[in-house]
């Protein structure tokens, strides 16, 4: 069985980023594994990946990261301080500060636009000579596009009301992230970690991160990527992920998970930890 810990990273004098460190068995201090970095969706926090990564981390070790503002970690009291510059910030100053050599992202949703970017940034230095890290492939999750997406007006106000509370936040959950909770119950994280994001986080993402326009940097990304495409998600639907991420990546590869909302990881851990070993085994 895999061990954990928690380590809080602080990133800059406001913002303390919590990262859960899972490490396969017997793992030797020098080792040639990569780490897995594991980054959640817009209302979630590193417990989105909790029926995964101990699946994963019995063979790899992993990082699941709390997003500024979001989980235990903390942000700054300023609303434009939520950016996905400023997320990819963060995850590139966590992976310097636990020293890893060798990493995968894993990131989902909102946390695909960050992994996008902040692989590119790796891929980038990597081209300069620059080995202090080795981005060695990337899973992107129910991709949020890295192009622009701006919202109808009235889109908006729902989506900046959907935490609002425990009834709206389950009634999302259930209804718009999933595809097989209707008729069971959620993990208990879910709608905690939705109501425990502070006010800065929860706008940023509809008020303006997901109309930040990355396309040029993902362009750029020249290592393995694995997309994994939810068939029934309504958030991220299948075609545009196809024309939106998928074409605008050159290693992009797409499998799409039967049966599944956009929540995939929690839908489906199982399959998704399968995809994921797969590639993982196959760098």
């Amino acid at each position: 069985m895999a061990s954990s810990r928690t380590e809080l990273i602080e990133v800059q004098p406001n913002v303390k980023i919590n990262a859960v460190i899972s490490e396969p068995p017997g793992l030797p201090i020098q080792h040639e594994l990569p780490s897995v970095v594991f980054l959640h969706f817009w209302g979630g926090s590193a417990s989105t990946w909790s029926l995964v990564t101990p699946l994963v981390s019995t063979h790899y070790p992993s990082v699941a990261l709390d997003f500024r503002g979001w989980g235990s970690s903390t942000g700054p009291a300023d609303p434009n301080a939520y950016s996905i510059e400023a997320l990819a910030r963060d995850v590139e100053a966590v992976i310097a500060a636990l020293n890893l050599h060798k990493v995968v992202l894993v990131g989902m949703s909102m946390g695909a636009k960050v992994a996008q970017l902040v692989a590119a940034r790796l891929c980038s230095r990597a081209s300069k000579g620059d080995q202090a890290t080795v981005l060695l492939g990337v899973v992107l999750v129910s991709p949020a596009p890295p192009t622009p997406l701006v919202l109808p007006p009235e889109m908006r106000k729902q989506q900046l009301r959907a935490y609002d509370d425990p009834d709206s936040a389950m009634f999302v959950a259930r209804n718009v992230l999933t595809a097989t909770f209707r008729s069971r119950d959620l993990p208990n994280f879910v709608v905690g970690d939705m109501l425990q994001g502070n006010k800065w986080a929860r706008e940023a993402w509809p008020a303006y991160a997901m109309a930040e326009d990355v396309s040029e940097a993902a362009a750029k990304i020249a290592v393995p990527v694995l997309v994994l495409a939810a068939e029934e998600d309504i958030v991220e639907p299948l075609e545009r992920v196809q024309r939106e991420v998928c074409a605008r990546i050159p290693e992009a590869k797409v499998a799409v998970l039967a049966e599944t909302g956009h929540l995939s990881p929690l839908d489906a851990p199982d399959v998704v930890t399968e995809h994921l070993l797969e590639f993982l085994d196959g760098l």
